[in-house]
């Protein structure tokens, strides 16, 4: 296979995995959840790109006839990369919101007044005829 199909090849592995993640985007909006299906779909998208990636790698250096053409897929592959990023982030923050909705919150031990007093406690008063300097507590 020479590096232009290649690309191409790897050029529609990307629209697909454009396609997934934008629907893995839309079902953690309204679903708030990472189903197990998605999961097993997206590796096997990944295993695709990952032999893609090994084609472009052996397919060697492109052809000077093919050089325009492999510039355009190139920057169409780049800029389909950059948009799955941001796709990827935003996912990432929808998990991230769900696991937080998800997890019970911990409620703090009441606290003890006469405990929180000690703990707190900064300073003595000071004896008749010295300064306050001399009269503080250091507390490091």
């Amino acid at each position: 296979m020479n590096t232009l199909a290649a690309l191409d090849h790897y050029n529609s592995l990307c629209d697909e995995l454009d396609l997934f993640m934008s629907e893995e985007n839309s079902h953690l909006r309204f679903q708030g959840s990472d189903a197990n299906q998605l999961v097993d779909r997206k590796r096997g998208i990944l295993e695709k790109l990952e032999g893609a990636l090994q084609m472009l790698r052996m397919a060697g250096p492109v052809r000077t006839s093919e050089h325009a053409a492999s510039c355009e897929v190139r920057k169409r592959v780049m800029g389909k990369i950059l948009k799955l990023l941001l796709l990827s982030r935003e996912s990432e923050q929808l998990l991230l919101k769900s696991s937080l909705r998800s997890t019970p919150r911990v409620e703090a031990p009441k606290a003890n007044p006469a405990r929180l007093a000690s703990t707190y406690k900064t300073r003595k008063t000071p004896a008749k005829g010295t300064s306050q300097a001399e009269g503080s507590w250091a507390v490091w």
